[in-house]
């Protein structure tokens, strides 16, 4: 009569996952003066609203994570917003031999098994965590969404001040706040 002998084994794994999600995007700005001129008042209206230049590059970092950098001259926008977790996995893999001859080549797939297994553990972690990243970012889109219009509508009005002042004398700037028109009279 043969006996069955059952080889287990505990892997564990402690991993840093980290995730990242982002999105590009640009800032609509009419070409009123030269790229200079647009990048001096886009560079300007950003640096009011907290944000540092590096280079041709405005970079704001928030409170949560999100980064947000606008390439003055080209009025390029990227969002992106990362984060890591710590996670500790265990698993068991276990194997039946009947030759007490085989265990160590059981254990050696009973480990396999359980190093296979807190692999895929470990990409579902990574999964999860790049699923929180994303819906916090998408959280985030939508007041950053109207930052930037605004930001683009007051280097739109200051670029039209601008080239008015190149095209004459100004007379006369209403600013209506509430709807957003803007309306000068100029001298030619």
């Amino acid at each position: 009569m043969s006996r069955a002998y059952r080889v287990s084994v505990s892997e564990s794994l402690n991993r840093v996952v980290q995730a990242e999600d982002g999105l590009c995007s640009k800032l609509e700005l009419l070409p009123l003066l030269s790229q200079e001129e647009l990048a001096g008042l886009l560079a300007a209206e950003l640096e009011g609203r907290g944000f540092k230049r590096d280079g041709d590059v405005a970079v704001r970092t928030e409170s949560d994570g999100v980064r947000i950098a606008v390439d003055v001259t080209t009025g390029d926008v990227s969002v992106t917003l990362s984060d890591e977790a710590q996670v500790e996995l265990t698993a068991k893999g276990e194997m039946t031999v009947a030759n007490p001859n085989d265990m160590k080549e059981a254990e050696v797939k009973a480990r396999e098994k359980a190093l296979s297994r807190l692999e895929d553990e470990a990409k579902d972690a990574s999964e999860r965590l790049r699923e929180q990243v994303t819906r916090r970012l998408e959280g985030r889109l939508r007041d950053l969404k109207s930052e930037l219009d605004a930001v683009s509508n007051k280097v739109t009005a200051d670029a039209l001040k601008v080239r008015a002042k190149q095209l004459g004398t100004v007379e006369e700037i209403h600013e209506d706040a509430a709807t957003g028109s803007l309306t000068i009279k100029v001298r030619v």
